[in-house]
């Protein structure tokens, strides 16, 4: 019986990951090689929190999301503030200050609600097109930013991993702050999935306002 063409996506995905997973990673190297219970769920569609110590500090997250788009998509996506709107819950404002393609200055204003002070903040972020971003903090009410994103082309697409590690200058309790960066990160890597792969099929249906977490740029004040 022939294989359907997705059945053989499928097996040229996982048959390139196994080879990936199979080379040597320096100390240096990001953890874009994840096991194959994890590569099982991530051909699923599941966004896979990696589990990770959080600081007594500050709160970490990190994921990975397998994306039937090309680098290029993704990457336009995630440096867009357009976009950002959509896939960061509670943005209230994002503006791009300075942008060199491989460095970029950014502010960004996120709300989310009378549990959690208002965050004011800017991060630079240094870039590798289109393999890695490494973000960090500029200025704002926080302590500590630390943000990046590593890409890899694989068959059907890209594994994408993102880890985060933030820690606020306001008294806000840490369990608070590790909560929602927990809840939020699967929501905000499920969006950018979607948005990422109707710029690349060309569906006009990229707003996904059901199922992303933020809200589209057109509600934002001007």
């Amino acid at each position: 019986m022939l294989q359907s063409a997705k059945q053989l996506a499928v097996r040229s995905l996982a048959m390139s990951v196994l080879i990936l997973i199979a080379l040597p990673l320096s100390a240096n190297d990001a953890p874009l090689a994840p096991d194959s219970e994890v590569m099982d769920r991530l051909l699923a569609g599941e966004v896979v929190m990696e589990s990770r110590e959080s600081g007594k500090d500050g709160a970490m997250a990190s994921a990975y999301v397998l994306i039937s788009s090309p680098v290029t998509d993704i990457w336009e996506v995630i440096i867009s503030c357009e976009a950002a709107y959509l896939f960061l819950n509670g943005l209230e404002d994002c503006e791009v200050l300075e942008d060199r393609g491989d460095y970029a200055l950014t502010r960004q204003v996120v709300d989310k609600g009378w549990l959690m002070p208002q965050l004011e903040f800017t991060f630079e972020t240094r870039r590798q097109p289109f393999t890695l971003m490494e973000s960090s903090l500029v200025s704002g009410n926080l302590k500590v930013l630390t943000g990046r994103w590593d890409f890899l082309p694989i068959a059907g697409g890209t594994l994408v991993y993102h880890a985060l590690t933030l820690k606020t200058s306001l008294p806000v309790p840490r369990w608070l702050i590790r909560r929602n960066l927990r809840r939020d990160f699967p929501d905000m890597m499920r969006c950018i999935r979607q948005i990422s792969e109707s710029r690349t099929t060309g569906d006009p249906s990229v707003q996904a306002a059901s199922t992303c977490p933020g809200n589209p740029v057109d509600s934002q004040p001007d």
